[in-house]
């Protein structure tokens, strides 16, 4: 067979998007039908924390709740100004993949700390996020942290990296490959000062024995006589914190606020916001940085971006015809909020990031255009020629009344 259709693969959410427009869409048009709040009839129905709403999964490790009335309080919700709109999202989906992870963390005599992974820096700030674990484990400072990674001759075994896992699960085994390490010095004091089990302690950046405080290096230079390293493993497998699938939930919780032009049909993003729900933000400026990418991300999808065919030919190949979102895109008023409840199941309470935000966007814009209209559109992106005929659909809509 030959096909001139471009390949697809996964993307960012997983399929999440669109299974999502449809949802909310049909909450917001119940609600209309109801005469109810389309957020309170959202809160009546959400699923509510540690509720296991598929039998055998996990049961829900967020508040969505609490994350809906956050982001209704941040967008001023009902939002009744004229001439303008607001339209919200909220989604719990599946991520982590399969929790198969493993790391290896080496303390050198001079008390830096090497960590090896298998997971790939991609942009994301894992290797950012990888070292910040090490660094409060072990009590060291993050400049003498080290991270190797994406060379497969000498690092640990990685599943993959994607699905939002890499602080979580990979995360996890980085946090288990510093407490194997812990231990190893441990059992070094042992023998090195001969000293009863009872008698030593960890402290940060080293032990503490019969109260004399010792570094990780002058330890292990006193086991060894000179130079000398510990090497701590961690492995993470579906069993105790990770036995129920999905590892965790990827929330999404997204609102905008968004303006018609009537004439055209253009579409302007005034204000979005994001409710990051990631359990504990262990860095809260990548955590603003993937919320904000994804919310992009989701934006060009739900107002530009579309494959067009004619017969087998795909007709908009580049990015001239096919519109990506550009500075001029950018909503003027972005807040992007965390909700930390160190509900997660990775290292001090955290989960995924980066794509929920994402995951929300297209029906919180098809919401915003369907309440500022009186039809919601059931295609998107919601283009300028969509949304004109959707306006000339409510006119005659109108008339015929």
């Amino acid at each position: 067979m030959f096909t001139n259709t471009v390949p697809s693969s996964s993307l960012r959410g997983f399929g999440a998007p669109q299974g999502n427009i449809a949802g909310e869409l049909q909450m917001d048009e119940a609600a209309a039908k109801l005469g109810i709040d389309p957020v309170e009839l959202r809160l009546r129905n959400l699923v509510g924390p540690g509720e296991e709403f598929m039998p055998g999964k996990r049961p829900l490790d967020a508040d969505l709740k609490d994350d809906l009335r956050c982001l209704a309080s941040s967008l001023e919700w009902p939002g009744t100004s004229i001439g303008r709109s607001i339209g919200l999202g909220v989604s719990a989906s599946d991520a982590g993949a399969y929790p198969t992870s493993t790391a290896a963390v080496r303390i050198h005599s001079d008390a830096s700390v090497t960590l090896f992974t298998g997971s790939t820096e991609l942009g994301q700030g894992s290797r950012t996020v990888l070292a910040q674990i090490v660094a409060e484990e072990l009590g060291v400072a993050l400049e003498s942290v080290g991270v190797v990674n994406g060379d497969t001759g000498v690092v640990t075994y990685e599943r993959t990296t994607g699905a939002s896992r890499t602080t979580t699960i990979t995360g996890r085994a980085v946090q288990e490959a510093c407490r194997d390490a812990r231990q190893r010095v441990r059992d070094l004091a042992v023998q090195a000062f001969d000293l009863p089990r009872g008698d030593i302690e960890d402290i940060p950046g080293g032990i503490r024995a019969r109260g004399r405080d010792l570094s990780y290096g002058e330890v292990i230079e006193k086991w060894f006589g000179a130079g000398g390293e510990v090497l701590g493993h961690g492995a993470v497998r579906r069993a105790e914190g990770f036995a129920k699938m999905p590892p965790f939930y990827e929330i999404g919780c997204t609102g905008l606020e968004l303006s018609v032009d009537r004439e055209t049909g253009q579409v302007h993003v005034i204000k979005l916001t994001t409710v990051g729900d990631v359990g504990f933000a262990i860095n809260p400026a990548l955590v603003h940085g993937q919320d904000a990418g994804a919310a992009m991300m989701g934006l060009g999808a739900a107002l530009h971006e579309e494959l067009i065919y004619e017969g087998g030919q795909l007709v908009n190949p580049n990015v001239v015809d096919y519109r990506v979102p550009r500075f001029a895109d950018i909503p003027d008023d972005m807040v992007h909020l965390l909700a930390e409840r160190a509900d997660g199941s990775g290292p001090f309470g955290a989960k995924g990031a980066g794509e929920g935000a994402g995951n929300t966007v297209g029906s919180a814009t098809a919401s915003a255009i369907g309440r500022l209209l009186g039809i919601f559109p059931h295609e998107l992106p919601a283009t300028p020629e969509r949304v004109w005929r959707l306006i000339r659909e409510a006119e005659r809509r109108g008339r015929s009344q």
